[in-house]
């Protein structure tokens, strides 16, 4: 599901500001909010609220099963369809070496069994703290 949400928050800060007179000290603070990315003190939140206003049912992409046959090593971007995760996420789990690969030229490659024991380390039950 997708959620349309409005979000209402009331912030609150103080600053002290020179100016001639009352009007010139809204009209320096009216233009520093003005220019995106001001600083303006430090922001304390009084009060929120989230609403929903609509939502909609979204269409759920299942990983592909990673079958026991076909080739041996498979591209960085077959094994992330795989697994069901960005390839962006692999190409990350793999520099950090969370996960094995086998560089054939420029390109990197990961074996089946890799990507199961991979799967194996990281699956988890229950409720773990930290």
């Amino acid at each position: 599901m997708r959620y349309k949400v409005v979000v209402t928050r009331v912030q609150v800060a103080e600053k002290w500001v020179r100016a001639t007179d009352e009007e010139d000290a809204a009209r320096k603070v009216q233009e520093e909010f003005a220019k995106p990315y001001s600083y303006f003190g430090n922001w304390e939140t009084k009060a929120s609220e989230v609403e929903i206003i609509e939502s909609e049912q979204t269409t759920v992409i299942h990983p592909s099963k990673l079958s026991e046959s076909g080739p041996m090593l498979l591209s960085l971007k077959d094994a992330a369809a795989a697994l069901g995760v960005p390839y962006s996420a692999l190409y990350d789990l793999t520099n950090r070496g969370d996960i094995e690969y086998t560089k054939l030229g420029s390109r990197k490659y990961i074996q089946r069994e890799s990507l199961m024991q991979f799967l194996a380390t990281n699956t988890h039950t229950g409720y773990h703290a930290g």
